[in-house]
């Protein structure tokens, strides 16, 4: 498989906090991968690597073998990686269309196209029906959505989602689940930061592990669930006692 995103040797320290400390990852063209561990890893900050809202204090990171580190938001964007954020902040009083629409200027100019492109990815997120109300009155769930759908209407190659089904029940999880793996099938590669365990494994290709900004295990959801360094740091023997 040819690799679509590579991370190699990534740190970002803050003063003396290292908050990421030589992480390297490859991501396949077509491939859903993980990013586990526990609050303050560092999930974030690599993602803020990767998507140019941190330059890496060392390392370097590749979009289709082309070098980004230190490239801005807005142009690791125009270069087809679009992202979600942890806390979602949608225009609350502009309607989900308008949302979605300022996504898909990223690759027009056009409003009739814009238009026509936001439409298209509402109705893959299920969000086609809420098109004219505001923000300010979706649910979680429907916000959550909305913030995928935004991301999606930058017609992303490489779709980078942090902790996008946060604070959802089972059942709107399932539902995220399914439009992942719809978005997947038409080719889309996914990388994912989640806390929710049965997601994420059920999610995931592979998944690389992190505690205190480094890398401490990376497999298949199988490997990763039973290696004894991620249930210490992470997972937790309940995890692994419920899983069999």
């Amino acid at each position: 498989m040819a690799a679509i995103l590579e991370v190699k040797n990534v740190s970002k320290h803050f003063g003396g906090l290292k908050a990421v400390d030589q992480v390297s990852l490859t991501i396949n063209k077509g491939e859903i991968f993980g990013l586990i561990g526990p609050n303050g890893a560092g999930k974030s900050t690599l993602f803020n690597c990767v998507a140019g809202y941190y330059k890496p204090t060392m390392g370097d990171v590749f979009f289709k073998g082309e070098k980004i580190t230190g490239v801005k938001p807005w142009n690791i964007c125009k270069k087809k990686i679009g992202r979600t954020f942890q806390l979602v902040k949608p225009f609350k009083m502009k309607t989900v269309l308008y949302n979605t629409m300022v996504g898909a200027y990223a690759r027009s100019a056009k409003p009739a196209e814009v238009r026509d492109m936001a439409l298209a990815v509402l109705e893959e997120l299920r969000l086609a029906d809420e098109k004219d109300t505001l923000a300010k009155n979706l649910t979680i769930a429907d916000r959550k959505r909305l913030e995928i759908a935004r991301a999606m209407a930058t017609d992303p190659e490489l779709l980078l989602l942090d902790e996008c089904m946060a604070g959802l029940r089972p059942n709107e999880v399932d539902e995220i689940i399914e439009i992942l793996q719809g978005i997947r099938s038409r080719g889309v590669t996914i990388f994912v930061i989640e806390h929710i365990m049965r997601a994420i494994m059920a999610l995931s290709d592979r998944i690389a592990v992190l505690q205190f900004g480094e890398k401490i295990m990376e497999g298949t959801p199988k490997e990763v669930s039973q290696d004894d360094r991620v249930i210490k740091a992470y997972l937790g023997e309940s995890y692994v006692i419920a899983g069999n």
